[in-house]
């Protein structure tokens, strides 16, 4: 692994092969935001110009659209595509209208809630955030307003089941269920439809357009961007990234706090 804070390359190109970058994929919380959990002036330039040179930019994140729309406001008129709820919904930032939709069916979370036992849990859903009756309130995406229940509804399905579990489950537990989960912080556990995932929705974004993971470079530093590492040209850890995720990236940026995907996109993009 590389530091791209540390060796310039002085703008050329920089995926495999000499190709230009046609698509920057970046996760939000610390990744892109900082640690106040805005986008800074200094990264909403640098994406500017990115985007002005013909690169398409990418906002893929846990975060559910509405939450997510709410950060992402200075970057808004980029025409940059928006993954949220962990690749459930697809969309652009720009629009609020869904493009792509992964949901679970209300049975199918509460047959997930089983297996995984008494847990504090919430769900997002299209119209909203509902909290189970032991969930506290430490999302940065918000949610201490949403009502409170004691089981999981049947009137509308679910992109999102979040759980707070001290040790990650099995792999496989919620194979029953036809379901499965990723994570985005410690000690929380987010448990999606299949193809509910951050590579899934990307792929379909660059199947739109043509393109395909050769031309990609993402951003990252949680369990829950692994995929997208794992597929991308090129793959960038933040330094505050946990260690899977340092250790499944080819370079290395500078921290969330310290603008590190905005240095990396002004010495190898601009």
């Amino acid at each position: 692994m590389t530091s791209t804070d540390t060796a310039r390359t002085g703008g050329r190109p920089h995926l495999p092969g000499g190709a230009r970058p046609a698509v920057v994929v970046s996760d939000l919380d610390g990744t892109l935001l900082n640690a106040d959990g805005k986008i800074g002036e200094r990264t909403r330039r640098a994406l500017g110009a990115a985007v002005a040179g013909g690169v398409h930019l990418v906002l893929a994140t846990a975060r559910p659209a509405w939450s997510a729309r709410q950060v992402l406001l200075p970057l808004r008129g980029l025409g940059a595509s928006l993954v949220s709820s962990n690749g459930a919904v697809t969309g652009e930032l720009d629009d609020p209208r869904p493009r792509r939709v992964r949901a679970m069916a209300p049975a199918r979370v509460r047959q997930a809630l089983a297996l995984l036992g008494p847990v504090p849990w919430a769900v997002d859903r299209p119209s909203g955030r509902l909290l189970g009756p032991d969930w506290p309130d430490i999302l940065s995406s918000g949610g201490a307003g949403a009502p409170r229940i004691e089981q999981v509804p049947d009137d509308e399905d679910v992109l999102c089941l979040m759980v707070l579990c001290p040790e990650p489950p099995p792999p496989s537990l919620l194979d029953p269920a036809g379901l499965c989960w990723t994570s985005s912080d410690a000690g929380l556990v987010e448990v999606s439809a299949p193809g509910a995932d951050k590579r899934s929705a990307v792929s379909w974004l660059l199947d739109r357009r043509g393109l395909d993971w050769s031309t990609v470079v993402a951003f990252g530093d949680a369990p829950n961007d692994l995929s997208l590492l794992r597929s991308a040209a090129t793959a960038v850890a933040v330094a505050n990234a946990v260690s899977v995720v340092r250790s499944s990236a080819t370079e290395l940026t500078a921290g969330h706090d310290e603008d590190g995907v905005a240095k990396w996109v002004e010495r190898n993009l601009l």
